[in-house]
């Protein structure tokens, strides 16, 4: 099909192009690895993944909950990422979209006790710091660990970046 000439029809194939790549990884891929040697602490794991200046971060929200933040974000367009937690202490999460993403195309997978996959994408590029993402747990039975096991930043482009 021959887009030229017309960028918004290409930047919609884009867009679907990415969202069925990411929705293919996301439930194509199983649970992640095993989960079961997770460890419970007194508080939730925060960590950081960077990707040329850009960075994720996992943070407790004080109510059980988690809070994926992104920050210096500018030029980045799709986020993958995969969050373990200790299934023996946390249950049933739900993921809601957060302002730093709002407009962009979000699907999640949380199938598999102790793992959540999250794709986030969006026509246009993002801009500075903010939520991604909140995760709230059904069932909190103590305080376990969480943490963010991997993240992939693309831009505008399709392209991976470092």
């Amino acid at each position: 099909m021959d887009v030229r000439g017309n960028g918004n029809r290409a930047g919609k194939w884009f867009q679907v192009v990415v969202v069925l790549g990411m929705a293919v990884m996301l439930w194509g891929c199983g649970n992640g690895g095993d989960t079961a040697s997770s460890t419970v602490s007194s508080t939730p794991q925060s960590n950081t993944v960077v990707s040329k200046g850009a960075f994720v971060s996992l943070a407790p929200s004080g109510d059980g909950g988690l809070v994926i933040q992104g920050n210096n974000m500018t030029g980045v367009a799709g986020i993958a990422l995969t969050i373990t937690y200790d299934s023996s202490v946390l249950a049933a999460p739900t993921i809601t979209q957060g302002g730093l993403v709002a407009g962009a195309v979000m699907a999640s997978n949380t199938l598999y006790p102790g793992t959540i996959k999250l794709a986030i994408v969006s026509n246009t590029a993002l801009s500075g710091n903010g939520e991604i993402a909140a995760v709230s747990f059904a069932t909190v039975a103590g305080a376990g660990n969480a943490s963010l096991a991997s993240v992939e930043l693309i831009d505008s482009t399709g392209a991976p970046m470092p």
